[in-house]
């Protein structure tokens, strides 16, 4: 069975990868042209901030430090490039495919978290739930992407 540390540096990693999220979402939100995209994404940063707020809430009721930021894993991990750097001046495709790639990295640290079999059942519900909202927010956006690229 995983100690409560294991479980926690587990939370850790995946509030790293939602403030990596919310820091994205929100510069693709300023980088952005249309305001159907400005609008969604800032949605997506906002969605992200309160998904951290739960898990640092979580960390802190488990007895570890929500500020304590992630593990090395986390940091070698990280769900988001430089938003700005990827995409200035190349338009609301690059947002969205970058908006992508950083969905899918999350979707791949939630997928490591919950793929553990040592999981307490009671943290797994917590992640699920957070990570069913994730996919569904990655597929949205990988759909619009495709829908783009049809132009």
């Amino acid at each position: 069975m995983m100690n409560n540390e294991q479980a926690i540096d587990k939370l850790q990693h995946l509030l790293g990868t939602l403030r990596d999220g919310e820091k994205g979402f929100s510069q693709a939100a300023e980088h952005a042209d249309s305001t159907q995209l400005k609008t969604l994404f800032a949605g997506r940063s906002q969605q992200r901030g309160k998904f951290a707020g739960e898990v640092a809430a979580k960390i802190q009721s488990m007895g570890g430090d929500a500020d304590k930021g992630g593990s090395v894993g986390a940091a070698l991990h990280r769900t988001w490039l430089n938003v700005r750097d990827a995409v200035a001046g190349k338009g609301d495709y690059a947002v969205v495919a970058e908006s992508e790639r950083g969905e899918s990295t999350a979707i791949e640290n939630y997928q490591d978290v919950l793929n553990d079999a040592d999981l307490p059942t009671d943290l797994r519900a917590f992640v699920d739930t957070q990570y069913a909202q994730i996919k569904a927010s990655h597929d949205e956006i990988s759909a619009m992407k495709s829908s783009m690229k049809a132009d």
